[in-house]
């Protein structure tokens, strides 16, 4: 916690989401400028393809580690670290279906020789089942990873966080994010993407009202303009951002 902490706190920080709006808006350099960079899942894999719209740089990984297409995908601590040249990970705790975590410990589903390899050459923090819990409770779902790395930064004591590519599923994923769902769930991204933003587990409607009354009053905090849009629409609605935010 203490080395997670002291390289992030003083710092201007870019989270960046993968919402597929993201696509075309060349954000790629305002995003490395900042101090830190942080990504969400398999956000890592798409700077490849997207570098001008989402930067280069990874300094901060935020994995459910889950090693399934539509998680985490496929981990390596060699690539993790060699390729990408991620300083941190963060990953969330075991929790129940409605985000209740009663202890400190990885998901079951969590390949814990993964794990050891990683830690062997990046350090993993696991977030507080407290904390987890108590952010569940408050939107009345389970947290999803990127909706979670939000709310975890704010409260070290960062100096800004950019937000980009967070649009609770309104649009879908930026090309590729979930490539190899197909074989997996046998549906495409978009498809996807569809039961990601219909979830009874993640709740988007809650995270996404939550978000509202909280980042936009949020002095520290600096939203992409579409984000901006999507946090002050008058209701969560697919049609809506369509109308309003396209």
């Amino acid at each position: 916690m203490n080395s997670f902490k002291n390289y992030i706190e003083g710092k201007n920080i870019a989270l960046v989401g993968p919402a597929k709006y993201m696509q075309g808006r060349g954000y790629g350099d305002l995003i490395d400028s900042n101090d830190v960079v942080i990504r969400i899942n398999r956000g890592i894999e798409s700077i490849e393809k997207h570098s001008k719209d989402l930067g280069t740089r990874t300094d901060i990984l935020y994995s459910c580690l889950i090693e399934r297409s539509q998680q985490a995908g496929k981990l390596s601590a060699n690539e993790l670290n060699d390729k990408y040249n991620i300083k941190h990970i963060v990953a969330p705790p075991v929790s129940d279906y409605q985000g209740i975590s009663n202890g400190d410990s990885f998901h079951g589903m969590v390949n814990m020789k993964t794990v050891k390899k990683i830690r062997e050459v990046i350090p993993i923090r696991l977030i507080s089942s407290n904390f987890h819990t108590d952010l569940a409770k408050k939107v009345s779902c389970k947290p999803n990873t990127g909706f979670l790395s939000i709310f975890d930064i704010l409260t070290f004591n960062i100096k800004s966080l950019s937000i980009y590519g967070f649009s609770f599923y309104l649009d879908g994923f930026i090309e590729g994010q979930k490539s190899g769902v197909e074989k997996e769930k046998n549906c495409t991204e978009q498809e996807f993407a569809d039961m990601a933003f219909s979830s009874k587990r993640h709740i988007q409607k809650n995270m996404w009202k939550y978000a509202s009354n909280t980042l936009l009053s949020d002095e520290r905090v600096n939203l992409d303009p579409v984000l901006l849009e999507i946090l002050k629409l008058e209701k969560f609605n697919r049609e809506l951002f369509q109308e309003k935010v396209l």
